[in-house]
């Protein structure tokens, strides 16, 4: 009897340090919001949105502690329609996609992470990082973006099919670079680096990126820096997307002001190039616990000639419609587990 009492108390010792020695963690966000969006002479379409203060997301990633300083890991992340319970989007070929946000694996170790797979692009993540509205919602920096000019298939705007990517950080200083093989998928060969600096207050990073395609290559470059006030965060971006001798330039100023258990946010973007038009956002969060919230912004963009930019990207517009006025409005609740 002792003799078993002993064996089953190392057994559970050891599964206590093999636990212990790897993790799998499941966690998401939802949010949805009562949205208006006008979009000119096309009206109204009010609607139950998701994605209003920042994307929606359920995801799983694990660690396994290989000894020697080295890991290995994974991540795989879905998007989630809370609105009508869909997941998953599609991936860089448009085929069906439900792990559409990150699908990797990889290795950590003293000289940074190596992942492969579905990854966001290094040129993606400064216009979430210094987007006073994290690029979601009804006056996120994105809204004046969507298609490059001439309408190009940049497909690899926000994250890439089949890549490698490496990720390192030494004191303040950050980094990642990516290359993507396109696989048949003339859309999806991307190249791109990010480089940083974050210390104290600030934060400052510049990237850099190309995808090639058969009708030609789409140069993608940003430089965006924030500033820890105190009594608020300011930030800035300029990015700049080329391709077949058009250029569209954005340049983006915000602020994100705390106030008690609430924040203020606040953007003006200005699109100029192969389009111009511009756009003002205002929101305010206020913070129940410090996983939910609830949240209302507001979004106006003033098109010039040729420009069809709506507030959130979306709504109804009138076949051939431009330079018209968009805005819109939404009031939510957002919690994250």
């Amino acid at each position: 009897m002792k003799k078993s009492l002993l064996a089953l108390a190392a057994l559970t010792a050891f599964a206590g340090v093999a636990s212990a020695q790897s993790s799998v963690t499941i966690f998401g966000i939802l949010d949805l919001a009562a949205r208006d969006v006008k979009n000119g002479a096309a009206g109204s379409v009010k609607s139950i949105s998701t994605d209003s203060s920042i994307a929606n997301r359920l995801g799983i990633r694990g660690v396994e502690d290989l000894g020697g300083g080295m890991k290995a890991t994974f991540h795989i992340e879905s998007s989630v329609g809370t609105d009508t319970g869909t997941g998953g989007a599609v991936n860089n070929s448009g085929a069906s996609a439900f792990w559409n946000r990150v699908s990797t694996i990889g290795l950590i170790g003293g000289f940074g992470e190596i992942r492969l797979g579905r990854d966001v692009t290094p040129t993606f993540y400064n216009h979430v990082v210094f987007d006073a509205f994290s690029a979601a919602g009804v006056a996120a920096q994105t809204n004046m973006m969507g298609t490059t000019p001439a309408g190009s298939p940049l497909r690899t705007l926000v994250r890439a099919d089949n890549s490698i990517g490496y990720h390192f950080r030494s004191g303040g200083v950050y980094g990642m670079a990516m290359i993507s093989a396109g696989e048949g998928n003339d859309a999806n060969k991307y190249t791109g680096f990010r480089i940083g600096y974050a210390a104290g207050p600030m934060n400052v990073a510049f990237a850099m990126g190309k995808t090639d395609t058969t009708l030609g290559a789409t140069d993608a470059m940003n430089l965006g820096a924030s500033y820890n006030f105190g009594f608020m965060t300011g930030l800035f971006q300029y990015h700049q997307y080329e391709y077949r001798g058009n250029s569209q330039k954005n340049t983006v100023i915000g602020a994100r002001i705390p106030m008690g258990a609430g924040i203020i946010k606040a953007q003006y973007q200005k699109v100029s190039g192969w389009r111009d038009a511009d756009q003002f956002g205002l929101g305010y969060e206020y913070a129940l616990s410090k996983r939910t919230a609830l949240f209302t912004n507001f979004g106006r963009v003033s098109n010039g000639t040729g420009a069809a930019f709506t507030a959130s990207g979306a709504g109804r517009v009138l076949v051939g419609q431009t330079g018209f006025t968009s805005t819109g409005y939404d009031f939510g609740i957002r919690h994250s587990f």
